[in-house]
This record gives C-alpha cells, structure tokens and sequence, in this order.
C-alpha cells in the first residue's frame, strides 16, 4: 500500500475545499514503514484525541493553544464524508427553548466564528443569514425560545402574517399564522471548517494522523496506549475519544445503546437564474413543518433538510444513495413550501446520519473503568455549532481547570440507555 503522508492529505482536501495552505510542523505519517515505523512505534503526546470533527478537531486546537503536545488521529480524516460534521453547511441557530445553556454558548460562538474567521485570514465560514420559522400556532418550545432570547438580549422578531407575505414572498404563508425571526443566526461551512481547525491545529505544533485507532493495553483503570491500522502505538497520558457515530463502535462499553446514528438526507436544488429570492443575502434560513434549510450559498444551491424517518445507519458500511421515496416526498414538500422551485432540478443529494444521546445533551464525561480517558459526543443534530465552544469546555475539563458544574453535571454520561 502506497505511503500517504498525512500533511498532503490536508493540502489536496484544503485546495479542493478553497482552504487555507498548511505549513511545515512536526508531524505523524499515515503509513510509515521500516525505520520510521520503528521510530515512531514508540511515539507519545500528552493528549491523544480521537477523531477530527467538530468536536475533536476543536478540542485538539484549544489543547495545543494551552501549550501541550496533542496527536489528533481520525480514520477518515477531517471534514469527510462519512463524518456528520463532513457536509458543506451547517446551521447556527440560537433557539432551544428552555435548554438555555445553548443559547448562551452560541452567543458566544458567533464572536468566536468571527474572530477565527480573521485569524485563518478571512476565509468565509460564517454566513449571517438569519433564521425563519414559519408557524402555524404559538408552541411550549418556541414559547420557551423567545423567552431565553428576550433574557439574553438576542435580536428577535415575531412577523405577523400579512407583514410576512410581504417580506417573504418566496414562502408559500397558506395555514401559517406568523414568522418568528431571529436575525443573527446563520450557516456554518463545515467541512471548510473542519479543515481550516486541522490546519490550525497543524500550524501551531499540533501531529495530525490519518489511520484508525483503537484502545490499547491497560494498567489497571488506566488506559496506556492506542492501536492504530497502520500497526504503530501512541502513548499519552489523556485520552479523549470523540468519534461522533463511532463511538459504541471504538467503546462498546459503556456506550452500547447510548447513542443511535438515525439516517438523515439533504436535497439541494436549482434556483432560477433570473429570481434572487432563493440566495444568499435574499433568503433567510429557515424552519417548515419540521424541515428546515438555506439559502442558496456559493453556488450550492437552495438547500432542504429532510427528517421523514429514523432509520438506524452505519456510518462505515452503508451506502450513502437517496431512495426514489426519499426523491418524491422531498419534491412534494418543495412544491408545497416553495412553488417557484417546483420544476427546478435536484443538483445534489447527500446522505448523512446524525448521533443522538438519550436526552439529546451533548456527553462529556471519564470512561467510567478507564479514569485518564474521557468520552465527547452526543451531537444530537445541533453538535457542529458548537464544537467551537465544546472543544474549549473539553480542553478545560480534562486538564483540571475550571468548569461550569451546571454543564458538567448536563453532560454526564446518563445511566438511561435507549
């Protein structure tokens, strides 16, 4: 098998998602043989972290931004397609109803988007689209959301249905009562992102590795070293293993029946040449009937989310095609939500999952037989937004510095199991 060395692998991905030029820093090889691999057989860093999405990716960053040595190791590799952090766009919104601790991080993620935005030299990750969620009656949950946003001071609106007729003559209103705006959210462009976190990671001194990882031998309740598919071992004092959809694969114990990866699918579809109505800034974000989408962004197209059934997915082995079903029921909804696009082309499809927790929290917590190796995931469909501000909260607990205890107590590695 040919050796891939793993700085080229994040260039070719870099050049093909328009990223930022990686440069020369100590590094890991994705399939060293002969006196390398003897070398590096022995390799050790003070923090291994486990997958390269958005929460490992992050964690990685922020634990070599403290000044330790960390080695990020992903099967993959970072922002890709088997990932659920590995598609174009992800959305920012602020709402949660009354689970208001992620309202007050994302608060803080918008500065954060900002300020690495003109870090990495202005690259655009963070498009302020806003938000739109047509309603056909006031619900507990979005009750609850403009209540937290009120508290906080996030920017909201409440347009009633003659006003949104006229604002958003691109929604079809029949049955809605209102719109409840919400101005500052937007899109995130994950696997940008997660590339862009990579190479910073990279730059500051941060060893990337493409092969698969597996716990290693064990002294005691303490975890020694990782296996990894290419045969070399990696010693670290810390483990965090955040694998996303993975993780009851890489840790079946404790995570059997704590999370479930559901299949997921994404339509984008052409938007008319002559009518701006469907792009980006002309468009909010938006949220119908339990499907939401964007604006058409960099060319992509005018996307659609579906969620029509919880199929269990296996990230690693099931094929990621669309079903004719899938094709007719996101056309119906299209029609219906949107009638000038209803004779527009499908210009791409994408197959994805999601991995939820049993409360939908995020998990961070020990391994409970295993004390220096801490579990991250949970995602639950709103992890990429986030992950900019997990990552730091991870970075914080697993080096002993001070946390908030009412988040280290919601994300708890829960005893319920589905």
């Amino acid at each position: 098998m040919a050796t891939v060395n793993r700085r080229k692998f994040l260039q070719m991905a870099g050049a093909q998602a328009g990223a930022l030029a990686v440069t020369r820093t100590r590094s890991l090889r994705a399939a060293p043989s002969g006196a390398e691999r003897a070398q590096a057989a022995g390799d050790t860093a003070d923090v291994a972290v486990i997958g390269a999405g958005a929460f490992g990716g992050w964690t990685a960053l922020y634990l070599r931004e403290m000044g330790l040595s960390v080695a990020l190791i992903d099967a993959y590799g970072p922002g890709n397609a088997r990932a659920a952090s590995g598609g174009e766009t992800r959305q920012i919104r602020a709402g949660y109803g009354e689970r208001e601790i992620y309202t007050r991080w994302v608060i803080e993620a918008f500065n954060r988007w900002n300020a690495r935005q003109a870090e990495w030299g202005g690259q655009p990750l963070f498009y302020r689209t806003g938000q739109l969620i047509l309603a056909r009656e006031w619900t507990r949950s979005q009750r609850a959301t403009k209540t937290v946003l009120d508290r906080y001071g996030v920017e909201n609106e409440v347009v009633e249905h003659d006003d949104l007729v006229r604002r958003y003559p691109q929604f079809n209103h029949t049955g809605m009562a209102f719109g409840f705006s919400v101005p500052s959210t937007g899109v995130l462009m994950a696997k940008k992102g997660c590339l862009a976190v990579a190479q910073a990671f990279e730059r500051k001194g941060g060893r990337f590795m493409l092969a698969k990882a597996a716990p290693g031998r064990r002294a005691g309740n303490t975890l020694q070293d990782l296996v990894l598919s290419n045969g070399q071992t990696i010693s670290a004092g810390t483990f965090v293993f955040a694998c996303g959809p993975w993780l009851p694969k890489v840790l079946p114990e404790p995570m059997r029946d704590r999370l479930i990866t559901p299949r997921r699918v994404t339509f984008w579809y052409g938007v008319p040449a002559a009518d701006a109505r469907f792009t980006y800034p002309n468009c909010p974000s938006w949220s119908v009937r339990g499907v939401y989408g964007f604006p058409s962004i960099e060319g992509r197209g005018f996307k659609v989310a579906t969620s029509f059934d919880n199929v269990p997915f296996d990230p690693d082995t099931d094929e990621r095609v669309v079903t004719p079903e899938e094709i007719r029921r996101a056309r119906a909804f299209v029609s219906e939500a949107f009638p000038a696009l209803a004779d527009q082309p499908v210009l791409e499809s994408r197959v994805c999952q999601y991995e939820t927790s049993v409360d939908a929290h995020f998990i961070v917590d020990r391994h409970p037989d295993m004390g220096n190796v801490w579990i991250v995931g949970g995602g639950s469909g709103h992890g990429y937004k986030h992950g900019i501000m997990l990552g730091d909260y991870v970075a914080r607990r697993v080096t002993g510095r001070e946390t908030d205890p009412e988040l280290d107590t919601t994300f708890r590695l829960k005893a319920e199991t589905y």
